[in-house]
């Protein structure tokens, strides 16, 4: 009788997470049949969107999820979350037929998202979980992705931290160091993926816009733009800063609605603010790469500017990624945005580009042959029992202690 394969689930959430794992997932795919296992791609389908869906595949030529379980479009048709608490009971339900469905040994999560509180269910089932972007800490405890890393990094039996201080986190915190593996931050291989494809972008002709002259935003986080005041200020500074430079903000739906309901949008057009709908991930990172500066409220921006070397002003109390500001290219505030804008403006250029990826080498295909030999070796299977796992010589080596 054929030795069953092991079967490996990555399951995502979001259509940026398969942007940061589209060089792993390709290694993963191509893998297969010469190491012996099976890799399913899955989406929870956390936002749907077909006409989104549709211009994020053929613009990326990224591949499709073999299966999608569709709580975005489950909820849509049944009128909407009505909490969050709706959303994510949908979400457990989902996952766990799933794994009834497939029986994976391991299930690989990326991030912070809602999607990675499904792994309470996965590990429940005593099923391995692995988490790539492990151990990142804002210690600020109002973010809901801060309770989300939390949880499944607890629940984790593989962590995959993007920095040395990430693992330090996770020590502090009791987690044990043979489960812990620094491997840089897998932006890099995103940026690297679609830099040159991005560079042939048009956004900047269509915009009107100059290299090097023009500021680009980002603000979607509830705690800037759900709040009338909070709005109303970053507003404000940004109409400031359209007198010193012109400014272009691509709006989510959400925020779109938001200016209208606090009647904001005629301050920005007397300001010269430009207002486009969400674009595109090429265009996007082609507007980035050719701005003077970047206001963000968003993680991902915060670490595509410091390797793009562009500053950022993050309008955040607090970040995960303190890493960016000690670089030297991030400015982290959330009050008074136009003061704060001039602050990162006066960044001393020329930081160094790799400082989110301190081993200099693809983080991808460190995580892609640390799961081979995992796979290979058994190690899933044996991390169950803390009596096996002490003895095992995967797990010695990783302690330093290689027979």
């Amino acid at each position: 009788m054929p030795k069953k394969r092991f079967r490996l689930v990555t399951l995502l959430g979001i259509r940026p997470d398969i942007i940061r794992m589209f060089k792993l997932i390709k290694l993963l795919d191509r893998g297969q049949d010469e190491h012996r296992y099976e890799h399913q791609f899955m989406h929870t389908g956390q936002h749907f969107d077909y006409e989104l869906d549709a211009i994020f595949y053929r613009q990326l030529r990224v591949r499709r999820p073999d299966h999608n379980l569709e709580v975005g479009r489950t909820l849509r048709e049944r009128g909407g979350p009505t909490t969050h608490a709706y959303q994510t009971s949908l979400l457990f339900e989902r996952v766990e037929e799933m794994l009834k469905k497939f029986r994976p040994d391991a299930v690989l999560y990326l991030g912070d998202t809602n999607s990675v509180t499904s792994s309470f269910v996965v590990a429940r089932a005593n099923i391995p979980v692995i988490h790539l972007e492990a151990g990142g800490r804002s210690f600020d405890w109002r973010m809901p992705e801060e309770k989300c890393r939390i949880l499944i990094d607890h629940l984790s039996d593989v962590l995959y931290a993007y920095m040395p201080r990430y693992r330090e986190n996770l020590l502090r915190e009791g987690i044990a160091a043979f489960r812990i593996h620094v491997i840089g931050n897998i932006i890099y291989d995103a940026v690297e993926q679609f830099l040159p494809r991005a560079d042939q972008s048009p956004i900047l002709d269509q915009l009107g816009l100059r290299p090097r002259r023009y500021c680009a935003v980002t603000l979607h986080r509830e705690e800037n733009t759900d709040d009338r005041v909070a709005l109303t200020a970053k507003v404000a500074g940004l109409c400031s800063l359209a007198r010193k430079m012109p400014v272009v903000w691509p709006l989510m739906p959400r925020v779109r609605k938001n200016l209208a309901r606090f009647r904001l949008g005629s301050a920005l057009r007397r300001a010269r603010v430009r207002t486009t709908p969400p674009l595109g991930f090429l265009d996007f990172l082609k507007l980035e790469k050719e701005a003077k500066l970047i206001v963000s409220d968003s993680g991902t921006v915060q670490e595509e500017a410091l390797i793009l070397g562009v500053p950022c002003l993050v309008t955040r109390l607090s970040t995960e990624r303190p890493e960016t500001i000690e670089a030297g290219a991030t400015v982290l505030s959330n009050d008074d945005l136009y003061e704060h804008a001039l602050r990162a403006l006066r960044l001393e250029p020329g930081w160094d580009r790799y400082a989110l990826n301190p081993m200099r080498t693809s983080p991808s295909e460190i995580v892609y042959k640390d799961l081979l030999a995992r796979i290979r070796s058994g190690w899933f299977a044996r991390s169950r029992s803390f009596a096996q796992v002490a003895t095992d010589p995967y797990i010695r080596q990783a302690y330093g202690h290689a027979d």
